[in-house]
Protein backbone atom coordinates (compact mmCIF):
# COMPACT_ATOMS: atom_id res chain seq x y z
CA UNK A 1 0.00 0.00 0.00
CA UNK A 2 3.09 2.48 0.60
CA UNK A 3 3.76 1.98 -3.33
CA UNK A 4 0.97 4.18 -4.66
CA UNK A 5 1.49 7.20 -1.73
CA UNK A 6 5.43 7.27 -2.60
CA UNK A 7 4.19 7.07 -6.46
CA UNK A 8 2.15 10.13 -5.55
CA UNK A 9 4.87 12.24 -4.03
CA UNK A 10 7.17 11.39 -6.58
CA UNK A 11 4.41 12.60 -9.57
CA UNK A 12 3.83 15.59 -7.26
CA UNK A 13 7.84 16.41 -7.13
CA UNK A 14 8.12 15.69 -11.03
CA UNK A 15 5.63 18.96 -11.38
CA UNK A 16 8.49 21.30 -10.23
CA UNK A 17 11.47 18.64 -10.38
CA UNK A 18 14.28 21.54 -10.34
CA UNK A 19 12.99 22.65 -6.60
CA UNK A 20 13.67 19.54 -5.89
CA UNK A 21 17.30 19.41 -7.22
CA UNK A 22 19.30 19.85 -4.18
CA UNK A 23 17.37 16.90 -2.39
CA UNK A 24 17.56 14.62 -5.34
CA UNK A 25 21.53 15.46 -5.26
CA UNK A 26 22.89 11.97 -4.46
CA UNK A 27 25.84 13.55 -3.27
CA UNK A 28 24.26 16.29 -0.85
CA UNK A 29 24.03 15.25 2.75
CA UNK A 30 20.48 16.68 2.68
CA UNK A 31 19.57 14.11 0.12
CA UNK A 32 18.65 11.38 2.31
CA UNK A 33 14.82 12.13 3.54
CA UNK A 34 13.96 11.64 -0.63
CA UNK A 35 15.39 7.84 0.22
CA UNK A 36 12.87 5.77 1.44
CA UNK A 37 10.75 7.81 -0.48
CA UNK A 38 12.51 6.93 -3.82
CA UNK A 39 12.91 3.41 -3.28
CA UNK A 40 9.29 2.65 -3.32
CA UNK A 41 8.96 4.63 -6.54
CA UNK A 42 9.59 3.47 -10.33
CA UNK A 43 10.52 5.47 -13.56
CA UNK A 44 8.05 5.66 -16.60
CA UNK A 45 9.10 2.26 -17.60
CA UNK A 46 8.28 0.62 -14.55
CA UNK A 47 12.07 0.59 -13.48
CA UNK A 48 12.92 1.34 -9.42
CA UNK A 49 14.35 4.96 -9.42
CA UNK A 50 16.92 3.71 -6.66
CA UNK A 51 18.77 0.36 -6.24
CA UNK A 52 17.16 -1.56 -2.78
CA UNK A 53 19.43 -0.84 0.47
CA UNK A 54 21.22 -3.56 1.81
CA UNK A 55 18.85 -3.58 4.61
CA UNK A 56 15.56 -3.46 1.84
CA UNK A 57 13.20 -0.94 1.72
CA UNK A 58 10.78 -2.35 4.67
CA UNK A 59 13.65 -1.03 6.96
CA UNK A 60 13.14 2.38 4.87
CA UNK A 61 9.38 2.80 5.14
CA UNK A 62 9.34 3.24 8.94
CA UNK A 63 11.53 6.38 8.10
CA UNK A 64 8.69 7.87 6.24
CA UNK A 65 6.63 10.01 8.88
CA UNK A 66 10.09 11.60 10.15
CA UNK A 67 11.27 12.09 6.67
CA UNK A 68 8.31 14.03 5.48
CA UNK A 69 8.56 16.37 9.05
CA UNK A 70 12.03 17.11 8.07
CA UNK A 71 11.60 18.21 4.48
CA UNK A 72 8.91 20.08 5.42
CA UNK A 73 11.66 22.24 8.08
CA UNK A 74 13.87 22.19 4.97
Amino acid sequence: MLGPWCQGFYAAMKLRLSAWALLRNLANVNQGPLMPILLHCVDGQGRPLLRPLKNGAEIAYKDIPEVVEAMRQY
